[in-house]
């Protein structure tokens, strides 16, 4: 009976992430974090149909994250709660999360079906909602904590972009690090690699709408071999574990940085070194994300397949260590799902 209870409220918290992926995608969480409103209110709000507004809101009611007043009949999403579901601009909203449940449950017959064959899944075979919502994830912690705390924890980095150094984001994306880079160092290079097309072209129309095409660039190329230095920077954001080649990525790396003090920043999921200790909700969360696209799409792009939760520390000193790196260090973080490590030559 008691794993039974577990059981249900692991369901129940699949439904409730599935309602607030749909309060994401149409605004609901922010109008409701607008004041506390009945469901005609809120409807009025977010210019939608009440009967569904009203069910929503009872569902989310249920599963704890809205209160509600039943002499005004009005719901309230505590500030608080705000901070976390409605505000993409605070470092603790987790709302851009839910966008990778629908995709990665829509992939289900694909990855079923790669189970028995053990084959991989390309990237193209992929729900471009997915990389919205990764995109989105990103920025959260981009936006509020790269150009702030990330690269000023590093002696004498900041100073150096601000004379006028090089840096490279490899895995750049949509080129989100590369634009706040940029917009933070004028008087700095910045060039973001990336091997998926479509990523380097929105990345290329996001630097052009910025103002930034001079100094800024995006190559679809693969960085083992096209990382050209030397470079003051290199950035790998949640993009090592799933590199085709890592340990090659790791020496191509080490080659392009300047010898005396470039720098390399390594963003990677905060894995324990013994895989039985990654427990509870962040190791589910990562474990679903690797079994549902990290590990399918590696496999297909030929690589070892580490998975989310496949770079703890000793592993990625290991591997840094054979690449040429003289040290490899943390650099703490206030997050249960991520870790940040500063390599040097």
């Amino acid at each position: 009976m008691g794993f039974a209870e577990k059981v249900m409220n692991d369901l129940g918290g699949a439904m409730a992430s599935v309602l607030a992926a749909l309060g994401v995608r149409l605004g609901l969480f922010g109008a409701l974090a607008g004041g506390p409103a009945t469901a005609k209110e809120l409807a009025g709000r977010a210019e939608l149909a009440e009967r569904y507004v009203r069910e929503w809101l009872w569902g989310l009611h249920s599963a704890g994250y809205l209160e509600f007043d039943p002499g005004s009949e009005r719901f309230t999403l505590p500030p608080e709660r705000a901070a976390v579901l409605a505000d993409e601009r605070s470092p603790l909203c987790l709302a851009p999360a839910y966008g990778l449940v629908p995709p990665l449950a829509g992939m289900l017959d694909e990855v079923a079906e790669a189970f028995r064959t053990g084959q991989g899944i390309p990237h193209e075979e992929y729900p471009d909602g997915l990389y919205r919502a990764m995109e989105r994830m990103s920025a959260s912690w981009l936006d509020t904590m790269l150009v702030e705390q990330w690269l000023p924890a590093v002696p004498g980095l900041t100073e150096a972009l601000e004379r006028g150094g090089k840096a490279a984001d490899v895995g750049s994306g949509s080129g989100r690090a590369v634009l706040a880079m940029a917009q933070r160092f004028p008087g700095s290079e910045f060039t973001g690699y990336d091997l998926h097309k479509p990523n380097v072209d929105r990345a290329a129309a996001a630097a052009a709408d910025a103002g930034l095409n001079g100094r800024v660039r995006f190559e679809a190329t693969d960085a083992t071999t096209g990382l050209a230095g030397p470079l003051d920077l290199v950035t790998m954001f949640d993009v090592l574990h799933d590199a085709p080649d890592p340990p090659a990525l790791l020496a191509a790396a080490h080659r392009a940085l300047e010898p005396s003090g470039g720098v390399l920043l390594v963003l990677e999921s905060n894995a324990a070194a013994d895989a039985q200790d990654n427990r509870g909700a962040p190791g589910t969360i990562l474990y679903a994300t690797s079994t549902l696209y990290c590990v399918p799409s590696a496999l297909a792009d030929g690589g070892p397949a580490l998975g989310t939760l496949g770079l703890p520390f000793a592993e990625l000193a290991e591997l840094a260590g054979r690449a040429g790196f003289a040290s490899t260090e943390e650099i703490p973080l206030r997050s249960p799902m991520n870790a940040l490590y500063l390599l040097r030559p």
